[in-house]
């Protein structure tokens, strides 16, 4: 939202209570679920807002939110082809990616989900510590992260050349980073979505307070004004 504010012309100015950007955003998986997406349609999956709405009204149920739905459905595809065009947060499809409930009216196998591009958190320079690390699970040697793309030939990296090349070269990369940092900044998934938010808000030159949890609203009749 502040990325977006910014970028139409308003002043911005981020209050955050902790050290860190990301919240669970930076700590999860980062996939994006976005029907009739632009980045899957080109790279050849067929989708349709219509199967997606029949899916979710087979999922939920026909109640109030129903309305809000469609706009999701609608609306999401271009929120993401705004940041692709104007910010540094650029996505992936995601390929096949099947839904949960894969087993009801109008699920899709693949073509609906997108994946946030690595980022080079080198970019950040000093800031780099302000993005809140992934969970464990997500990095090898206590500090290199790996994405989809990485696990098939991470795990057969014995079994061809190109495959041994690859591995080699993100473990070397990894040797380098920790020579100034304390993890990989080879980032993926949740971990690149929100440093990409980052590094866009930062050449927007948004200001972005750390430590400074808000503790009041400012009111007055037209309504509110201010925080504390």
């Amino acid at each position: 939202v502040a990325l977006v504010a910014a970028l139409e012309g308003l002043e911005v100015i981020i209050c955050e209570k902790s050290q860190q950007v990301g919240g669970t955003g930076a700590t999860s998986a980062g996939t994006l679920w976005i029907p009739g997406n632009t980045q899957s349609k080109m790279a050849g999956y067929e989708d349709s807002a219509t199967d997606a709405a029949k899916y979710l009204d087979s999922f939920i149920g026909d109640d109030e939110d129903k309305i809000r739905r469609r706009v999701y459905l609608e609306e999401g595809p271009k929120v993401i082809d705004y940041l692709m065009e104007r910010t540094d947060v650029k996505f992936n499809p995601c390929g096949k990616h099947p839904d949960y409930r894969n087993n009801i009216v109008g699920a899709a196998v693949e073509g609906r989900a997108i994946l946030p591009k690595q980022f080079n958190g080198r970019k950040l320079g000093q800031d780099f510590v302000r993005v809140r690390p992934p969970i464990d699970e997500f990095m090898l040697f206590g500090g290199m992260m790996i994405g989809k793309d990485d696990i098939a030939r991470l795990t057969k990296r014995y079994e061809s050349v190109t495959n041994f090349a690859y591995s080699a070269s993100i473990f070397l990369r990894f040797l380098i980073d920790r020579l100034w940092y304390k993890r990989g900044t080879r980032l993926t998934m949740g971990n690149a979505l929100v440093a990409r938010l980052f590094y866009s808000l930062r050449k927007q030159k948004v200001p972005v307070l750390f430590g400074a949890p808000v503790t009041e609203l400012v009111n007055e009749e037209s309504g509110v004004i201010g925080v504390v």
